[in-house]
Order: C-alpha cells, then structure tokens, then sequence
C-alpha cells in the first residue's frame, strides 16, 4: 500500500493542469462554491460532467468524486484535444483516475446504432447506464439531467457545461451516478463522444437524425479505493486550487 501511495502522490506532482482566466469562469458561477450534504441525493456539472449522487453518501466521499474526476478531466484537456484527440484523451482521463485511487473497467468504445432515423442523446445515457446502475441510480441521473435542462441559456451551470463538454459540431462527456458501498464510492460512468453536422447549445436533448451524427459510446463500473485515495486528498486539493470553485456547479434535484 506504501508503494502505492507513494506512486499516486508522485504522479499528482508531476500532473500540469491548463491556465483558465479565472475571472471569466467566476462571471459563470459567481463564485459559489459547490453545496455538498450528507446523505442526500444531488447532482452537479463537473466541467464536461455531469455527476449525480443517489440518497447515503457522505459530503466527503461526494467531494472526493468531485475533486478526482474534475483533476483527471483537466489534466486530460492539458495533454490532448478533447474532441480532436479524443481516443488518447480518455486514455490518460482514465490513468489519471487509476493513479490516485480509481479501480476501473476498460473504456471500450462502441458506436451508438438508432434503432430509428431519429433519437436524443438524454435517452442514450440512460440506455446505456441501465446496462451497469440501478433504476434508482438512473432515476437520479435522470433528475440531474432534467434540472439542467430547466436552467436558461445564460445560466452558470448550463454555460460551463456547454462551454466544457461540445463544440457546435463535435463534443465529448461523462455522465456519472454514484453510491456508497462497504464504505467506498462505487460510480456508474457512461463515456461519450460525437461528431455531428446538426449543431445545437443543448444537445442532450436535440433530436438528430440517425445520419448526420456519430455517436460513440461505453459504460464502465469504477469503485473508489479510499485507502489510497485518503493519503492523496489533500493533495488533489491543493492541486486543483480554485478550479474545484470554477468548473464544479450545482443542480436543484
């Protein structure tokens, strides 16, 4: 375990993480740190995230996924492309994930066939979390995806989720629910990429046909160790600085 550790907290040191100007993603947000409770469901935008949190998880385990998705998202955005170089940036967003603690299954990507000429990326989510989550995980994720839905255009939380997560023709995100189990995060991912040439600002919910976007899929299980990742929180922490204010956001579920 020593050895481990030891590994982890040299990898997080050697991770460079990209410069934002600071005032524009607290123009977004208003510089409102994220609510975390415990025991109580929630969901947030976690730059080109969404993660949900079924009924049963401490604030500290909330915070933990939090912090180590949004490192592994922005140190995979510092070494590659997020939506030219997509392959090689889930590859190191996954060994990010590995590195300070994640056990995860292999992010294996398949290309999404509509079973129309139409369908909703919203619905693929929760076609392709059913596979590995609960209805009640999904019945969360489906609440904080109809929350973000109900925001306006102009709103914090839509616009860093925009901004982070699609271009106008191609786009590249996550959509997580976790719960808590024999004292550990255990997190339901589904991974996605597209290209399109149907552009949209809320393409969850836009209805494309079939032939004008490719969409590119996986769903992976992935469970928290917290022996490890307890020795290097506070390392993540001070890592991120004050990205973990500027490109995390609540949603009302």
């Amino acid at each position: 375990m020593d050895a481990k550790v030891t590994a982890a907290s040299q990898f997080i040191a050697s991770l460079e993480l990209p410069v934002y100007e600071s005032l524009l993603r607290r123009s977004i947000l208003g510089g409102a740190k994220p609510t975390l409770k415990d025991d109580q469901k929630a969901g947030y935008v976690a730059d080109g995230s969404l993660v949900s949190f079924v009924a049963g998880l401490a604030a500290a385990h909330k915070s933990d996924v939090l912090n180590s998705t949004l490192l592994a998202q922005l140190a995979a955005n510092k070494k590659y492309d997020r939506e030219k170089d997509t392959k090689e940036w889930y590859g190191f967003y996954r060994t990010v994930l590995e590195n300070v603690g994640w056990v995860a299954q292999a992010f294996n990507f398949q290309k999404y066939h509509a079973s129309g000429s139409t369908f909703t990326v919203d619905k693929v989510v929760v076609e392709i979390l059913a596979a590995i989550a609960t209805e009640n995980e999904i019945a969360v994720v489906t609440e904080t995806m109809n929350a973000l839905k109900a925001l306006s255009s102009g709103s914090g939380p839509l616009v860093l989720w925009d901004s982070s997560s699609h271009s106008a023709s191609s786009g590249n995100f996550q959509i997580a629910t976790c719960v808590e189990s024999d004292s550990n995060v255990v997190m339901k991912n589904g991974s996605f990429y597209f290209s399109t040439s149907q552009s949209t600002s809320r393409f969850l919910w836009f209805s494309y046909s079939s032939s004008d976007m490719d969409l590119y899929k996986a769903g992976q299980s992935m469970t928290l160790n917290e022996d490890v990742y307890s020795q290097v929180r506070q390392q993540v922490i001070d890592k991120l600085g004050d990205r973990a204010q500027q490109f995390v956001a609540d949603l009302d579920i």
